[in-house]
Formats: structure tokens, C-alpha cells, sequence
């Protein structure tokens, strides 16, 4: 079982194709194809932790024939646009707007929103995140999970790891106490 992370589907949202210089035609053209790269890497028997603004602009029956096609145990992690008709699908568990996980022997911290600091931002512990759509940097402990950072697919831990790998922009907290260190 594989352990997925994503944010920002934005599944029926028009407007954000081209807010964000989506490659898609349309709305259609979108969902299908973020349903195919999810589908694509998700088996059935993984786990995949959505961080925020799963649907935006579909009817719920709508939400739901989407949900039901998407492969794996989802949890959702409730993003600015998760209305009723997404927060009442039938998530794994309730959705939450923060959790704490160990993945992969690394300690993680899911949110929707990037965070300036977070318990163990000092030490180890990675926040991912969505809401900004690559419009912020990615620090050394800190990554935009969303799928236009990620080529509108999920990604697991191992490939964050190895972006956060090249990055030299340190966390907040870390550069402020170098600063006056």
C-alpha cells in the first residue's frame, strides 16, 4: 500500500484553468484528466491524503460520481473551498484542517495553507501543503503538494524528499535565528 498526497484538483472550477495556466481545454477536459493521473498512480488499496479545495463549482451528485472514481482510501484535509457537497463525501475519516502523520519514517504536518512555522519546523518534520499553486518557494521542510506543482498528479513522500533535497531556502525560523546568531 502506497501513501499518496495532493491538494487544489479544483475539480469543476472553470476559472482556474486560467488563473493558473491550466492545460485544459475546459472543465471536462480538466476533470478527466486529473481523474487519468491520479488513476494512474493510486491502486485501489492505497491511501491518499487530499489537502484542501477538492471541488469547486460542480453540483454534489456531481462530487460524488467523481469521488467514487477516483482509486483509494481518501482522507481530506479541509481546504478554503471544501463546501458541504465535498466535506460530506465519504472520506476515510472526518475531514480535519490539521493532522500530524508519520509516512516513510518522516514526521509530516498536512495542512491546506503553508505555514510560517509548525511543531518541529526546528527540527525534521515536513509541511506539506496546497492553497498557493507553486506561487510560493518550497523550503527546505516545507512543499506545495498541489497539482500544479506536481503535473496534475498525486505524489508520495519519497518525491518530496527529493525536491526538498535541492532547495536551500531554509525555513522561516531556522533563518531568523541564523540571522541573529
Amino acid at each position: 500500500m502506497a501513501v499518496w498526497f495532493t491538494a487544489d484538483s479544483h475539480f469543476g472550477h472553470g476559472g482556474i484553468i486560467a488563473m493558473c495556466e491550466r492545460p485544459f481545454r475546459n472543465v471536462l477536459d480538466m476533470d478527466e484528466a486529473l481523474i487519468a493521473n491520479w488513476n494512474a498512480r493510486v491502486r485501489p488499496g492505497d491511501m491518499v491524503w487530499h489537502l484542501g479545495d477538492f471541488a469547486m463549482g460542480h453540483d454534489a451528485e456531481t462530487c460524488r460520481e467523481i469521488f467514487g472514481r477516483l482509486n483509494g482510501t481518501k482522507f481530506l484535509i479541509k481546504g478554503n473551498h471544501d463546501d458541504e457537497k465535498v466535506t460530506s463525501l465519504p472520506w476515510a475519516r472526518p475531514p480535519e484542517k490539521l493532522v500530524e502523520i508519520s509516512q516513510d519514517a518522516t514526521r509530516l504536518v498536512l495542512c491546506h495553507y503553508p505555514m510560517r512555522a509548525w511543531r518541529g519546523s526546528m527540527g525534521k518534520t515536513v509541511h506539506l501543503h496546497g492553497h498557493t499553486h507553486r506561487l510560493i518557494p518550497d523550503t527546505t521542510l516545507s512543499c506545495d503538494v498541489g497539482v500544479d506543482s506536481w503535473g496534475y498528479a498525486p505524489v508520495r513522500v519519497a518525491d518530496v524528499k527529493a525536491r526538498l533535497a535541492k532547495v536551500t531556502l531554509d525555513v522561516e525560523e531556522r533563518r531568523e535565528l541564523k540571522r541573529k546568531g
